[in-house]
């Protein structure tokens, strides 16, 4: 008689209790994003980049990079000049980075959002994108004032998360209310943070709707003098 096991699946995330969701399985978390954007996951990126501001020579960061895909169309912009950070606590991500993506001005390190190891005033532009709810609720603060504390003055950053369309919208609230669980966007709505941007000494804080299912929070460090 023989037995056999079927080996379990690596889950797309795991629960950091000191730094929150940590992708896990790379290979689910692209499928799934492909799935959420309908394919159009490479658009929304090109805008997401192109609406931080980088430009040709500046440093830019990107916090919760995943898979790299960001760092990669803020790359395009910033040239052979300018240099990309991904930084992700997932070593999962880390390392699938630095496997496929040899450019020598772009790096990848592992580190939380609320601990960034990099100098003050060193970057040009921070991004960070469908991340915020995945950070603990307590250290969410000390995240957007390390953002604050590594820009330069003048320096821009962008946060985005899901914004779904009203048809999206709909039959969630169908099954929240099946689950009683309340409107189940609430925790992604980026909005919700502009008062810590506040908080933290951003100025020019503005907020726009992509096309793409997607909420986009913009703030600067406000220049010297």
């Amino acid at each position: 008689m023989t037995s056999s096991t079927t080996p379990a699946r690596t889950p797309m995330f795991v629960d950091d209790p000191g730094t929150g969701l940590v992708i896990a399985g790379m290979r689910r978390y692209n499928l799934f994003t492909a799935v959420w954007f309908l394919g159009r996951h490479r658009r929304l990126l090109a805008e997401l980049a192109r609406t931080s501001g980088a430009g040709p020579g500046d440093d830019a960061v990107d916090i919760g990079c995943g898979p790299g895909k960001l760092v990669r169309a803020l790359g395009a912009r910033v040239g052979v000049r300018g240099s990309v950070a991904g930084i992700d606590p997932s070593a999962s991500a880390v390392a699938y980075n630095q496997r496929h993506d040899d450019r020598p001005n772009h790096r990848y390190i592992q580190a939380p959002a609320q601990d960034l190891p990099l100098p003050d005033a060193s970057v040009d532009v921070v991004t960070c994108t469908f991340v915020m709810h995945h950070i603990p609720e307590e250290h969410r603060a000390a995240a957007i004032s390390e953002m604050w504390r590594i820009l330069r003055p003048g320096g821009r950053l962008l946060l985005a998360d899901a914004h779904p369309t009203r048809w999206m919208r709909f039959l969630f609230s169908r099954s929240a209310r099946r689950h009683r669980d309340g409107d189940p966007f609430d925790a992604v709505d980026i909005r919700r943070y502009i008062p810590l941007l506040r908080s933290a000494s951003f100025v020019d804080i503005e907020y726009v709707v992509s096309r793409h299912m997607t909420g986009i929070a913009m703030a600067s460090k406000a220049s010297q003098g």
